[in-house]
């Protein structure tokens, strides 16, 4: 390091040349980070060990740091541009195969040129911030708020601040966000005011006498107006189920999150503050350029950033419901299996009408179409008649399990009782929607198709189709798991449609908008319109998931033959009666061996698609929620040991499960009133009304006046 401080030369035009390589030496290999800690202190030992060197390191600093602009680099570093979601996606893409061209007049060129690896920040890191505030002091620097006022960096870091101050009122008054809260217009609006205060604050900020201590009445007003701000935020995002999500709005908060975040750093940089490691801010606002620069072309960051919220809304819609599909009682218990019979009736007819929809030998679009149309409406009519279909509960009640897991004001131990106990109820609700739809499904198939024979003399699965339907079902001589895998995922994707749907209800208000509709209300009536409207608000999403469900069963199929790949479909209940055709067409024929290797490709293919779609739901449910859970060995365990304890229990309730639920639900209610009167009596101590109740609940944000 000696040799490389010895070629600093302040006098001639600096480059980065000198810094780079000098963070080339710190830098360590990719898997060992904390040499990075040993470099560094060796360049300290350096520094101290050469006080000439050390003067000359800082003069040459300082003259690099002042020859170049730093407002793109603090304004726009790792804080989103107004490209919107899909063209900062293509922007991030297009840079991983073309890099982007920064400005050389502005630093954001010279980060990139010093930390050009995309995992500097992990050894950046590393390294204590008690080492970074000991280099700054052996190197002489002063703190950015001790500056003099005609120093460039400071005028820089101000001009930051307005710029950013700037794009918090804009952002704040978008339309996006008006529409959702009005209030926000009038003119003591947070994110106005916080504009005014910070020009006024900036501009004092350099005359003699100002405060500039973070006990300045001025700075501490900034601070409440910004954290104002930050509450009409999270009031949108609570309110998530009244609101609706979208990714531009999604895309919206986050822009207006990370300027709020930025701003909030850049003016505690300028703030005379005591702080117990020198340069403490300046190391925070150091590390954090550096990770943003690092990741600034991330695809995951992006998709996480952004997809969370609306993650979160599409698997809370999909399972508002949830609760319905897992039974309790031995009551409820029974009718999940006459719903789930009532499903497996309409599937035994669907698979009726597929083989004769094969037996037309139409060109692929034309039986894919079919194909579709017969699963699609078939799953409309089990929607409307209330029936079940028994593998499309798992993303259904998936977000009801990633609801257990949110449990951060529950302690640990009684929140993975609740799930385990949770799972075990989900298991059981299955198994008997399972039994519901096999059990019926194949003898109405096996029904029909004798009886077709009975009348026409033919089989409606000629011995040649109904062997293929048989072949189909072994699980070790066919694709039937793989097969099985792929239904798995579409009944998780239209789990998200469903999902989907609803939150596009919400956020666009379609309900309300068919309600007003002139030309539906002159054709069928204003109350004939009002029912229609009301249907969709609660239905829009599960006649989407249906309908597309149908889709993707109906062309997957042709999809494979047209690109040679074996893609196809297995759903259990559809299993079961393609079985009841071929032992109605070929029963005689065929061996024990065929018998229950059909028996056990129907069950395998039950288990793949509920464990397929049951794990993408919960993934994706406790990713949109950002759960962090880290029990799942004790969950395992715990899971293992009730069933030991009672088996029988994931298969059917217990008999003293109504008496346990209605002690709970007691209880419950009594939890809430109770605390439903303290949030009113903080809220609201001088008014008990039912008003003052529906204010406190929406939390509208009252801007402080100074």
């Amino acid at each position: 390091m000696i040799e490389l401080l010895q070629k600093i030369n302040t006098k001639e035009p600096v480059t980065t040349d000198i810094l780079v390589e000098l963070i080339n030496q710190i830098r360590p290999p990719k898997n060992k980070p904390e040499i990075a800690t040993e470099n560094f202190a060796k360049l300290r030992e350096v520094l101290k060990q050469n006080p000439s060197k050390a003067e000359q390191l800082r003069n040459y600093l300082t003259k690099l740091i002042c020859s170049k602009q730093s407002i793109q680099l603090f304004t726009e570093s790792g804080i989103l541009s107004n490209k919107g979601f899909f063209r900062e996606l293509r922007h991030r893409v297009n840079s991983h195969f073309l890099p982007e061209v920064y400005n050389e007049t502005d630093h954001t060129a010279t980060f990139n040129e010093m930390f050009h690896k995309n995992w500097d920040y992990q050894w950046v890191n590393t390294i204590p911030d008690e080492e970074w505030s000991g280099l700054f002091q052996d190197l002489g620097l002063r703190s950015i708020s001790h500056l003099d006022k005609e120093n460039s960096m400071l005028i820089q870091l101000l001009n930051s601040i307005l710029v950013l101050s700037q794009r918090v009122a804009a952002l704040g008054l978008e339309p996006e966000i008006l529409t959702k809260l009005p209030e926000l217009e009038e003119f003591d609006s947070p994110f106005m005011v916080q504009n005014k205060e910070i020009f006024d604050y900036v501009e004092n900020f350099q005359k003699e006498g100002f405060d500039k201590t973070d006990q300045n009445p001025d700075y501490k007003h900034i601070m409440v107006m910004l954290n104002q701000c930050e509450d009409y935020i999270s009031l949108i995002r609570k309110n998530k189920r009244k609101f609706g999500a979208d990714l531009h709005l999604t895309y919206l908060l986050l822009r207006l999150n990370q300027n709020i975040e930025r701003l909030r750093k850049l003016l505690k940089l300028i703030d005379v503050s005591s702080d117990p490691i020198p340069f403490s801010t300046e190391i925070e606002v150091f590390k954090t350029l550096v990770i943003t620069e690092n990741k600034k072309n991330s695809l995951s960051e992006h998709f996480e950033n952004n997809l969370s919220l609306l993650a979160f809304q599409v698997t809370e819609h999909s399972g508002k419901t949830g609760d319905h599909y897992i039974t309790n009682t031995r009551l409820e218990w029974w009718k999940m299996l006459l719903s789930a019979m009532g499903g497996g009736l309409i599937v035994g007819v669907l698979t009726i009408i597929k083989v004769l929809i094969y037996y037309l030998r139409l060109a692929p679009f034309g039986e894919a179409f079919l194909y579709s149309m017969n699963y699609s409406l078939g799953f409309i009519g089990i929607h409307l008649t209330h029936s079940t279909l028994a593998t499309k509960q798992p993303a259904m009640t998936a977000s009801r399990l990633a609801a257990s897991l949110d449990v951060s004001d529950q302690p640990k131990n009684e929140a993975l009782d609740n799930l385990a106990d949770l799972i075990v109820k989900i298991s059981r609700s299955q198994f008997i929607a399972f039994v519901g739809n096999v059990v019926i499904a194949f003898p109405v198939a096996f029904g029909i198709a004798l009886a077709f024979h009975y009348f026409s003399g033919s089989h409606i699965a000629e011995p040649e189709k109904a062997l293929k339907l048989i072949h189909e079902l072994n699980p070790w001589e066919s694709y039937a798991i793989f097969h099985a895998a792929i239904t798995g995922i579409f009944l998780f994707l239209s789990g998200l449609i469903s999902g989907y749907y609803d939150n596009k209800n919400v956020y666009h208000k379609i309900h309300t908008r068919l309600r007003k509709h002139t030309v539906l209300i002159r054709i069928f009536g204003r109350r004939n319109t009002e029912r229609f409207g009301g249907y969709i608000e609660n239905n829009l999403g599960s006649l989407a998931g249906n309908f597309f469900l149908g889709i993707f069963l109906g062309t997957t199929g042709t999809i494979g033959f047209i690109l040679g790949l074996p893609l196809d479909i297995r759903h259990i209940t559809f299993s079961s009666g393609n079985f009841g055709i071929a032992v109605a067409s070929i029963g005689a024929e065929l061996s024990q061996y065929q018998i229950w290797m059909s028996i056990s490709g129907i069950l395998l293919i039950g288990l793949v698609n509920f464990y397929v779609s049951f794990s993408l739901a919960t993934f994706v449910a406790i990713k949109s929620r950002k759960v962090n859970f880290k029990q799942t060995r004790k969950l395992i365990s715990l899971i293992f040991k009730l069933f030991f304890k009672a088996p029988h229990h994931f298969f059917l309730p217990p008999k003293d499960v109504v008496e346990k639920i209605k002690d709970e639900a007691e209880v419950t209610t009594d939890k809430e009133d109770v605390k439903g009167k303290k949030e009113e009596e903080n809220t609201h101590p001088e008014e008990n009304n039912e008003e003052n109740n529906s204010s406190s609940e929406e939390g509208k944000v009252r801007p402080v006046k100074k």
